[in-house]
């Protein structure tokens, strides 16, 4: 083989390899970026469905006793102040609890009436917490898989590292098996 083509072929692979570990680079803190932006929009939304509910609560909250009205007041604003998931989580578990017996009491409501439509509006917002939940830890999860593979593992500190899931503990949902009287 003559030499002089040797010589050119090696250089051109001197020239591409870096090319193409650049195009790598970049697609793969691109990837990163979009991830780390998604989850934050994410977060956003969920944050302000969490907020809503609480807006979506107060007609019910007028009508408790006293008791449950502080308690589940409490709770909301614990959900509204916490800025992490995993604490958020925590508090939205117990504002589930507090706001247990207060739906439950609306439920005895006639239809049509303002506490009605108040839980009609409040089981809405739950309906889209829980979706928004769900796309976040969607997004959180594929961030998190990206985190651990190469090359986009090189710019997990870019999109501030691995995030925590929002999983709220519904071991209090049902707390009480339901009673069925015939």
């Amino acid at each position: 083989m003559d030499p002089q083509l040797l010589l050119w072929i090696v250089i051109g692979a001197l020239a591409v390899v870096p090319i193409v570990g650049v195009v790598l680079a970049l697609a793969s803190y691109s990837t990163m970026r979009r991830l780390g932006t998604a989850v934050e929009e994410r977060w956003r939304a969920l944050d302000a469905a969490l907020d809503e509910r609480r807006a979506a609560a107060a007609p019910l909250l007028e009508d408790a006793p006293p008791s449950q009205r502080t308690a589940a007041e409490a709770a909301l604003a614990k959900v509204s102040a916490e800025p992490f998931p995993t604490t958020k989580a925590e508090a939205e578990a117990e504002a589930q609890r507090a706001l247990r017996p207060i739906v439950q009491a609306a439920a005895q409501q006639p239809a049509g009436s303002a506490i009605a439509e108040a839980r009609a509006a409040l089981a809405a917002l739950e309906d889209q917490a829980q979706q928004r939940r769900r796309d976040y830890n969607t997004v959180v999860r594929e961030l998190n898989a990206k985190t651990r593979r190469f090359p986009t593992s090189a710019w997990t500190k870019a999109v501030g590292g691995r995030r925590d899931f929002f999983e709220v503990d519904q071991a209090g949902a049902v707390a009480e098996p339901p009673r069925i009287q015939f």
